[in-house]
């Protein structure tokens, strides 16, 4: 097997069958302009949480309340995704204008792979999707953390800023395992390495925390993941590369020290709780 298949996602084993499509659509009565930052504080927390408890439902327990966590997750994610179209279009001040972009973009980022779960007939995209859905609520919350930083008038702490890209982290670590199993294919190697894009994209988006040091640290290993990512996908899809295969072997090799040096770097940090 080429070592362009070395890494990616067993994803599989997040996967939550469900044979029910669900399409939201936004609930009326959407947050006003003044009030879409109060409102994203106050209500965004609950309908992460079930959002991520039907999604991530690993227990004996909770599968029993499949039907009552979908109708959960459903009402949640309407609500979000009409949370997020008010937000587009508010007009907040200035101070509040970063943390609100990034949030309307890492909310229709989980509507559309919400959207796509109950869609998709590939059971490889399946698995996919609940890992984007993962780091995507992840992200959304600490979207939420830094605004509630700002509406207090103080920094956010490096331990709730954190919560997005380290559920990032995980999400592309168990994407870059899976191309070392034997019954990896071209097709599922190209999957994981989009995944593997769209992660380092998200990383960098959100790459601005409170540590500018860990910053860095995201940054280079975000670069260097796109890179390879890009470069594989064109090897696997039989094309020229930017990189060489050897490069990219070479690359992966200083990417896998830069990943040990930030979860150790976060693990640091998050003690500190500063």
């Amino acid at each position: 097997m080429s070592h362009s298949l070395r890494r990616i996602a067993a994803l599989s084993c997040l996967v939550v069958t469900c044979a029910i499509p669900v399409v939201v659509a936004p609930s009326a009565g959407a947050a006003t302009s003044p009030a879409i930052v109060p409102s994203i504080l106050k209500n965004t927390d609950q309908y992460l949480t079930s959002v991520r408890t039907f999604f991530l439902c690993g227990t004996a327990t909770c599968k029993k309340d499949r039907a009552a966590l979908l109708t959960k997750a459903k009402s949640a994610m309407s609500q979000l995704t009409a949370q997020g179209t008010a937000a587009s279009t508010a007009k907040v001040q200035k101070k509040y204008g970063p943390g609100i972009s990034l949030f309307v973009t890492d909310v229709r980022m989980l509507t559309s792979s919400y959207h796509e779960y109950f869609t998709t007939t590939s059971s490889v995209t399946l698995s996919g999707l609940v890992g984007n859905i993962f780091y995507l609520t992840s992200d959304v919350g600490s979207d939420v953390n830094v605004l509630s930083a700002v509406e207090k008038g103080k920094p956010v702490a490096f331990n709730l800023w954190v919560e997005g890209e380290a559920a990032t982290l995980v999400a592309m670590q168990t994407d870059a395992s899976a191309l070392q199993s034997s019954t990896a294919t071209a097709s599922i190697g190209i999957y994981a390495n989009q995944l593997l894009e769209a992660e380092s994209h998200e990383m960098l988006a959100h790459a601005h925390g409170p540590n500018a040091s860990f910053n860095a640290l995201l940054q280079t290993f975000a670069h260097n993941q796109l890179r390879i990512s890009q470069s594989e996908i064109l090897f696997l899809r039989g094309k020229k590369a930017p990189m060489t295969e050897t490069q990219v072997a070479n690359l992966n090799v200083s990417v896998a020290s830069e990943f040990a040096k930030l979860i150790k770097t976060e693990t640091a940090l998050v003690k500190k709780k500063k």
